[in-house]
């Protein structure tokens, strides 16, 4: 992908999973989280959500907010929506969304950055407008906190 690129001009379509199979063996994690987003001047921007086409999406209802769960696998960390075989993602146009385990990418938290392990930019938000996540550095790289 190129630098230059502005993802937020590319809308989806479809669902994520057209963007972007067999996941191992689900175990149930101990931890379960909620994804508490900010920006970069400490004030809460909302949760992470998601639309009905598994794109990763800026919530204000906390209610209505991801309850996800760590999934260390391979040395690498994942994280997946709990209960379910989908795991947060990233699409080769910088989206965030949730597939099935051959889609998914992992994660390092450095601080209170969440960074992507596909495309190594950290979650982030073009615009509370836009409503998209994306992991992409150009835009407003967010604060992550998981909340239990």
């Amino acid at each position: 992908m190129s630098m230059s690129m502005n993802p937020a001009s590319i809308k989806p379509h479809g669902s994520f999973s057209d963007a972007v199979a067999a996941a191992p063996h689900a175990v149930a994690s101990p931890d379960a989280f909620k994804v508490a987003l900010y920006g970069p001047d400490g004030v809460q921007l909302g949760w992470l959500g998601e639309n009905g086409s598994e794109w990763a999406v800026l919530v204000s209802d906390p209610n209505k907010a991801l309850i996800l769960e760590s999934y260390p696998y391979g040395g690498v960390m994942y994280y997946r929506i709990r209960g379910t075989s989908r795991y947060m993602s990233v699409s080769s146009n910088a989206y965030v969304g949730f597939y099935n385990w051959i889609g998914a990418r992992g994660w390092t938290r450095n601080g209170t950055r969440l960074i992507s392990d596909y495309n190594h930019h950290a979650m982030s938000l073009y615009s509370k407008d836009n409503g998209y996540i994306y992991a992409w550095d150009e835009y407003t790289v967010l604060d992550v906190r998981f909340v239990g």
